[in-house]
């Protein structure tokens, strides 16, 4: 059974100095897959790494628009909230290994992702 590579969401785009991408991973636990993004502190699970990627890309949005309404003044100040020291470890493992392993040899049980929520161009954040 292949596993599923996620969306690289944001990355294939060119960025402006208005752009924000949340980094993230995602990995395999049993039968479902777990995303995290390590910025905001959110996680997501799925059937597959697309899958659980797609709701955590959501749960973002949903957490975008909840600071962007309570917190309209201080919009890029308000948004952060970093997942904890065992997350934040986790991904620069993966990136570690990533970068220092043969592809054929990488984990695939583990992806990691970047995410750039478009909302965040339409509202002028």
């Amino acid at each position: 059974m292949a596993i599923e590579e996620p969306d690289l969401i944001g990355e294939e785009a060119a960025m402006s100095s208005k752009d924000i991408v949340f980094r993230g991973y995602t990995k395999k636990e049993g039968d479902h897959w777990v995303a995290i993004c390590i910025d905001l502190n959110i996680v997501a699970q799925g059937s597959t790494s697309q899958e659980a990627t797609e709701e955590c890309y959501s749960l973002i949005l949903t957490y975008l628009d909840y600071i962007g309404t309570e917190y309209p003044e201080d919009f890029h100040n308000s948004i952060s909230r970093p997942a904890p020291e065992e997350f934040m470890n986790e991904f620069k493992s993966i990136i570690r290994t990533k970068i220092r392993t043969p592809k054929q040899l990488r984990n695939r049980d583990i992806h990691n992702f970047d995410i750039k929520p478009a909302a965040l161009a339409h509202s002028g954040a």
